[in-house]
């Protein structure tokens, strides 16, 4: 093995093998450094537009928020160029004239290594000139924000008046200048609240201007109208057997009712339904009072309720009382011709009590004929009883015949 290790001809082997290895390793680079310089790629990436132009004076419109921008070239610089952003995207009318025209979307900052397509290419904006005006502003309630019963009244602003910015043609489009409050809940007491501009064209339309202030404070006082109305009772029910309502009254008699002034106007009482079929002696009841739609609240909103009662009204009747006269002359007879015999039934009403010790001696039936002639005579018929019980005849008129009497027989 020495002597052939040290041999010539192994050194010219182990040469060309060396010359062989070295050649392929630099051919197998060469390839490498081929194929790693033509691995490309491309991708898409949303980019926004930067404007450049006389903010002062002008106002433009039509620029889009962002494009679409995809780049192409090399993998290695594509991927760094997405990650990093390291260029822009731009529109430049420093030296753009007032009105409509198109122009080109352009990148800045991006390597020449890389290509960049943008779409859109080209756009059409819109260059106005830039106007301030003031406008005042009208505050929006709807009294759909009120609590029931509530009543808003004007609203106030402050500051009553706002700047506003924008385009020349915007600006000859406004229509409405309103303060829009966002609530939560419903409104029952007076309101203090910041509210945010809206700038409106006349078909409600929200227009793209500035305003300065963005937002104004607005106060709108809000009030519970109130009326006072008489209470009516309604007995409802039936009276129990022997039992007679005397009466019903309620302590308040009257209620203040609070509401809207449309609600109050119509209102004039306050009804309140009383059970009366349960009650047999005097009664205080405590019954809520029940508000009418529209009305929400009441003062008070209870009432105490006096039921006075009385026994049941009962009637007697005497039969064939016998009718007597008064002031009837000396020398006149009387007779009767209706009711035959003189005689009337008297029907008495009064309370079980009343009647209970009430006989026909309480009664005088009579007929006045003081200054009456000889002749047929109606006369009206009377009664004296008392004070504590009423009474009804079976007839209230009698027919006579007063004649003279027999000198013979007297």
């Amino acid at each position: 093995m020495d002597k052939f290790m040290e041999s010539k001809w192994f050194m010219r082997i182990l040469a060309l093998l060396l010359a062989l290895l070295l050649f392929t390793s630099v051919h197998d680079n060469k390839s490498l450094f081929k194929d790693i310089k033509s691995n490309k790629s491309h991708t898409s990436l949303q980019m926004p537009v930067v404007l450049y132009y006389d903010e002062e004076n002008m106002v433009v419109t039509g620029i889009p928020k962002s494009v679409e921008v995809t780049l192409s070239g090399p993998s290695s610089l594509v991927e760094y160029t997405k990650s990093t952003k390291n260029f822009s995207v731009y529109v430049d009318l420093s030296n753009a004239k007032i009105g409509r025209q198109r122009v080109k979307i352009k990148v800045k900052d991006l390597t020449d290594k890389l290509k960049a397509k943008i779409s859109p290419a080209e756009i059409e904006v819109s260059v106005q000139e830039k106007v301030t005006v003031e406008k005042p502003v009208a505050a929006e309630f709807s009294s759909d924000l009120l609590a029931e019963g509530f009543e808003a009244g004007e609203p106030s602003v402050n500051p009553k008046t706002v700047k506003i910015t924008g385009a020349r043609d915007v600006i000859d489009q406004i229509s409405y200048v309103r303060a829009v409050m966002n609530l939560n809940k419903k409104v029952d007491t007076d309101l203090t609240r910041d509210a945010s501009v809206q700038v409106l064209d006349r078909n409600l339309n929200k227009l793209n201007v500035t305003v300065e202030p963005y937002t104004v404070e607005v106060t709108v006082p809000v009030k519970n109208p109130s009326k006072t109305v008489p209470i009516t009772i309604n007995p409802t029910g039936k009276e129990k057997n022997g039992v007679v309502i005397d009466s019903i009254s309620t302590e308040p008699k009257n209620v203040t009712i609070y509401g809207r002034s449309d609600v109050l106007k119509s209102i004039d009482e306050l009804t309140l339904d009383v059970d009366i079929s349960k009650i047999d002696k005097d009664t205080d009841l405590t019954i809520p009072l029940k508000s009418p739609k529209g009305v929400n609240k009441l003062d008070p909103a209870t009432v105490t309720v006096k039921v006075k009662v009385q026994d049941k009204v009962e009637q007697k009747t005497f039969s064939n009382m016998k009718i007597s006269s008064k002031g009837l002359d000396d020398k006149y007879d009387l007779e009767f011709l209706s009711p035959l015999g003189g005689n009337v039934d008297l029907k008495v009403s009064g309370t079980s009590q009343e009647l209970k010790s009430i006989t026909n001696h309480n009664f005088d039936v009579f007929l006045d004929l003081a200054g009456l002639k000889p002749g047929d005579h109606e006369v009206s018929i009377e009664v004296n009883g008392p004070n504590d019980v009423s009474w009804e005849l079976s007839s209230n008129k009698a027919k006579i015949r007063l004649t003279e009497k027999n000198q013979s027989n007297v």
